[in-house]
Parts: C-alpha cells; sequence; structure tokens
C-alpha cells in the first residue's frame, strides 16, 4: 500500500476512534454524572400534589362564626409541559376561545415563568369542574386540579376588623422571602386575617403519587412513605358580639 493511503488510513482510524470515545464519554456523563434525566424521568412518573390546610376559623365572643371556609378548586397550569395538550378540547370545557386561552397563557408567564406551576383558572364552576374532573388526565401534566378552601363570611358585618386574604404577589413574596411563602398561595393582607396570619394559616402538606401511561394518578408512591400531612390553621375567638356589629 502507498505511503499517501496508509496515511490516510491512518487518519479516517483515528478519527472513527476519536468520535467513538466522544459517545462513549458523553454517555457516561449522562448515565452517572447528570441528573437531568432522572429529574424528567421522575416528573413523568410521579406527581407532586400541594395540600392547603384549612385556615382557622374567627369566632365571636358568643362563639358565632365570623370567618369559615369553604372548598373551591383551581385550575393549574405549567406552561413548559404544554407540548401536544389537546388545548382545543380544554378551551371548550372553559368555554373560551384559543385567543384567550393564549391571553391567559402569556399572563401566567410573566407572572410566574414557565416551569412554576400557576392558577390557570380560578374558583371553578361545579359544571367546569364535573367536565375538567372525568377530563383532566387528557390535559396531564401541564395541567391539573388544585382543591384550596376559600373564606366565607356568614354575616356582612365588620369586614375592616376581619380583613381578607388573596394571592400573594412579589412584593408580598419578598418581605416575606423566608417564612415559606411560594407563588399560588394565599394570605391575609388586611385586618385579623393579617394580624393573626400565623395563627390561623397552618401548615401545607405534600403528597407524591404515581402516574400511569396516560398520565392518570394511580396510587401514592411508596404507600405515602414520602408524604406530609397538612396541619390546619388553629381557631380564633374574639371579643366582638356580632349581633352588635
Amino acid at each position: 500500500m502507498p505511503v499517501y493511503n496508509q496515511s490516510r488510513k491512518n487518519v479516517i482510524m483515528l478519527v472513527f476512534i476519536g468520535m467513538t470515545l466522544v459517545i462513549i464519554a458523553r454517555l457516561a456523563s449522562l448515565q452517572l454524572f447528570t441528573d437531568e434525566y432522572k429529574v424528567m424521568a421522575d416528573d413523568i412518573g410521579k406527581f407532586r400534589k400541594v395540600i392547603y390546610p384549612d385556615r382557622g376559623l374567627v369566632f365571636d365572643r358568643h362563639k358565632k362564626p365570623l370567618l369559615q371556609n369553604k372548598l373551591i378548586y383551581d385550575l393549574m397550569i405549567t406552561p413548559n409541559k404544554l407540548k401536544g395538550v389537546d388545548t382545543a378540547r380544554l378551551c371548550s370545557i372553559l368555554n373560551i376561545d384559543s385567543a384567550a386561552f393564549m391571553k391567559k397563557l402569556v399572563e401566567v408567564i410573566i407572572k410566574n415563568g414557565r416551569a412554576r406551576s400557576s392558577v390557570f383558572e380560578a374558583m371553578l364552576t361545579d359544571d367546569k369542574m364535573a367536565m375538567l374532573n372525568e377530563n383532566v388526565f387528557r390535559f396531564a401534566p401541564a395541567f391539573y386540579l388544585q382543591e384550596r378552601s376559600v373564606r366565607r363570611y356568614p354575616f356582612h358585618a365588620a369586614a375592616n376588623v376581619l380583613g381578607y386574604t388573596a394571592e400573594v404577589d412579589t412584593n408580598f413574596l419578598k418581605k416575606h422571602k423566608d417564612e415559606g411563602y411560594q407563588p399560588g398561595d394565599y394570605a391575609g393582607l388586611t385586618g385579623i386575617e393579617r394580624s393573626y396570619e400565623k395563627v390561623l394559616m397552618g401548615q401545607r402538606g405534600i403528597q407524591y403519587w404515581k402516574r400511569d401511561n396516560k398520565n392518570r394518578l394511580t396510587e401514592p408512591l411508596e404507600n405515602g412513605k414520602f408524604d406530609t400531612t397538612a396541619i390546619a390553621g388553629q381557631n380564633l375567638y374574639t371579643s366582638i358580639d356580632i349581633e352588635l356589629q
């Protein structure tokens, strides 16, 4: 074989050997040193569900409830998981058009980013809740239902004293960054709700669920080994006489 051809053969062999080593090194990196695909696999196979506790009740001096709780459901979205979701079908259930859907999506992304779960539609009506409950697996993992309690006011009085709760914003999170609040949480902003927030708020719980190949929740992960229980807020008794109010 001519020297020229021998030299070219060696170069080609070195190129193939180099490419093989690069591929092996990359595979080793993915398997041994990178958690990205492990996290993606875990995210596909399991679901982390936040359990919001009931806020503590507030009573007057005669033990009449001034603030109670009502269970409602929010439709949550994680924008970066939206690929492949039948948004037209979802729009039909929510009774909105594609333009309204995109407007809500942009608002969510601007508010909390693409990777964080956010409220897409709050306080679903009974009709929407019934339809979504049957079809939500079709929109997973981008969408899921989140139950939480909201305040109910049996008496139309003392609103300035009792105050109100609302979803926390970025300014609230900055002021209370070490108190465990997350985007989407609700907190007392004025009145008794604010002054006794730490007493009334309770403690969030976490549940981990397994998903099947259709993204439906099947059973608790490891029989609930990693779950934490939500703790309801403490009740508060005031010196207010609501009848006098």
